[in-house]
């Protein structure tokens, strides 16, 4: 070697040291070391050339005859180009001294036909890592001390290439383990699933260095589609669940959710995710736009719309899986060809994962929440029957102890009611056998068995009754009266009984008739039960009031009987027409009666589509209580019905 090209190749060496050991990364030291070597050997551009697979940004320097960014942009493709379509690695480099040569074989744009190039390789470990290229302005015949020296020198710049690979790897390794440490927590932190969506697809096309990002989610046509043996492609649509792409000029981030949902099935590309058998899916843009052309004849194998593909594109597509079900894809389009490294592959693998999982999480939660908001209404729903079920079995033992109230009270009754009777119709039968009774003796105890048997047979008669409305409630033709007679009739066949109680019936009815449609015949059996049992019950020496009141805007007829007596208590009250029941202490009161009778009158009131109530409450003077019966019928049949 000639001493003035060692000593120039010595100096190289020196600065490459230098710049190794002063620049705070490896990276930075080789774009020094490129302008050293560009102006040390007077060349117009000196650019180092990573591998391709490498993720290292291309390190160059470039005179001024380069700042115009096309240009620059033009030599630095074609630089790329030669490298890897030439077969010039046998002699370890590749010179031309004037690209005017090969300009028609690689479509050299015009302003840099008139350029030389030498590319000389970098090889580390006995393999090739990078090239260094130097580019003169001007035709010119590469010496073979030019070659020798970049060849001396390539070792020193295979190195700090690697040094540069090594610091880019371990920035990427930072970079990656960030991201997915922020996606397990927000995973385990339950954040929205389109946060989640949004980190992601952000993160991993950011840390990528990709142009854009999409998650595309499937949704299948048939739900069973994992647990059958389907032929072909499974009928599967595709809806864009997050999206991030940074716009070329501005250097400007965009993200949106966005696009409608379209056939997978129908798209080229996603059907290699399909069947892809939950491999990366590495899909260069050129040959799938050619694939999909020719396939295409029937427009279902036609590529989605939402990709945007250029035939410069690279597009590399992870699926999400959950067991051996796609369940969507994570999407990395790149704006220029590009080779995906393994530690790469893996990075985009661990984010599809997190993505797998929280998809999964959240379904399964949603699923879960779901069961138990469902078994949470069941068990409400199950409450609330028991709770039906207890208020019904507390009515049931509530009417069973007023039914065992009612029955001792109704053996009570019936043994007064009937035994008493009978006993004085037995002693009177016995006193008649006596051959020597007076006739006025005989009189007197055949009064006695005419009265016992007629209050024999009005229990009978009234038992018959009530049994008859209850079992077969027949109907008698109604007729038009006037009720005030009807009201007439019955006080006038009552009152001889009311002297012996020193009773007075004050009776308050209009001067005009009061016509009403209805069965006199129960009406009657109503007033006269009514009267008996205020005969009954009401104070010696009181008055009774009986009054009738006609409502035409209303059309009916409104009866009301007062009485002054004992009180009927709060919790007897709603029972009075109950059978058999009677107010307390009247069987050792002596009070005659059954039971019966109200029975009988709420029976009747209700053939006759009507209503009756009842209140107590106390009088003006004293102990004495007021109770008042209102009985309202309508004036013609169908009113209440």
């Amino acid at each position: 070697m000639h001493p003035k090209v060692a000593q120039i190749t010595l100096n190289l060496k020196q600065h490459l040291t230098q710049a190794l050991s002063t620049s705070t990364s490896a990276q930075e030291a080789l774009v020094d070391l490129s302008e050293a070597i560009g102006k040390t050997v007077k060349a117009e551009g000196c650019v180092i050339l990573p591998q391709p697979s490498s993720s290292i940004t291309c390190p160059h320097w470039l005179a001024r005859g380069f700042k115009d960014g096309q240009l620059r942009d033009q030599l630095l493709d074609l630089l790329a180009h030669l490298v890897n379509t030439t077969n010039w690695m046998d002699q370890a480099f590749l010179a031309i001294a004037n690209l005017q040569a090969i300009a028609q074989d690689y479509d050299i744009q015009p302003d840099l036909r008139s350029k030389s190039i030498l590319i000389v390789s970098t090889q580390c470990k006995g393999q090739v890592n990078g090239v260094i290229a130097l580019v003169h302005s001007q035709p010119y015949v590469w010496k073979e001390s030019d070659i020798a020296m970049m060849q001396s020198i390539s070792p020193q710049v295979a190195i700090a290439i690697s040094q540069a690979h090594l610091e880019r790897q371990l920035q990427q390794q930072v970079s990656y383990q960030a991201l997915i440490d922020q996606l397990t927590t927000a995973i385990r932190n339950e954040w929205d699933l389109e946060e989640i969506f949004r980190l992601a697809v952000e993160g991993t096309a950011s840390a990528l260095e990709v142009n854009r990002g999409m998650l595309l989610l499937f949704k299948y046509s048939d739900p069973l589609h994992k647990s059958r043996k389907l032929e072909g492609i499974p009928k599967t649509k595709a809806n864009v669940s997050a999206e991030w792409s940074r716009l070329e000029q501005a250097e400007e981030v965009v993200t949106s959710m966005s696009s409608s949902p379209f056939w997978a099935s129908d798209c080229y590309i996603c059907q290699q995710v399909l069947t892809g058998k939950l491999n990366p899916v590495i899909v260069p843009a050129s040959e799938a736009l050619l694939t999909a052309n020719l396939e295409a004849s029937d427009a279902n194998q036609a590529i989605a719309p939402v990709f945007k593909l250029k035939p410069s594109d690279a597009l590399l597509l992870m699926p999400l899986e959950n067991q051996g079900t796609v369940l969507g894809c994570l999407v990395l389009q790149q704006d220029r060809p590009r080779q995906w490294s393994a530690q790469e592959l893996s990075f985009v693998k661990l984010a599809a994962a997190q993505l797998s999982t929280a998809i999964i999480q959240t379904r399964t939660l949603k699923q879960i929440q779901s069961i138990v908001q469902e078994r949470t209404s069941q068990l409400q729903r199950s409450l609330e029957v028991q709770a039906k079920l207890y208020e019904k079995s507390r009515q049931q033992v509530e009417q069973l102890r007023r039914l065992n109230e009612e029955r001792e009270e109704f053996l009570s009754t019936v043994s007064h009611e009937l035994r008493t009777p009978l006993t004085s119709m037995t002693l009177a039968i016995r006193m008649l056998r006596q051959a020597s009774l007076p006739p006025d003796r005989q009189s007197k105890y055949l009064d006695i068995l005419e009265q016992q048997c007629t209050q024999e047979t009005n229990l009978i008669n009234d038992l018959l009754a009530l049994r008859k409305l209850e079992v077969n409630p027949t109907h008698n033709p109604l007729q038009k009266i006037d009720v005030r007679y009807l009201i007439q009739g019955a006080v006038q066949s009552v009152e001889s009984s009311w002297v012996d109680r020193n009773l007075s019936l004050n009776l308050s009815l209009p001067e005009e008739a009061s016509m009403i449609y209805t069965d006199p015949d129960s009406l009657n059996r109503i007033l006269l039960e009514l009267l008996s049992n205020a005969r009954k019950y009401s104070e010696p020496g009181s008055t009774v009031e009986l009054k009738l009141v006609c409502e035409s805007h209303s059309r009916q007829v409104i009866l009301s009987l007062r009485n002054l007596g004992d009180s009927i208590v709060p919790e007897v009250l709603p029972h009075i027409f109950d059978k058999f029941r009677r107010g307390d202490g009247v069987t050792q009161r002596a009070i005659q009666g059954t039971g019966l009778g109200l029975a009988l009158v709420k029976g009747l009131v209700e053939h006759l589509n009507g209503t009756i109530a009842v209140t107590s409450q106390p009088h003006a003077v004293g102990s004495i209580w007021e109770t008042c019966f209102t009985l309202t019928l309508p004036q013609s049949p169908g009113i209440f019905a």
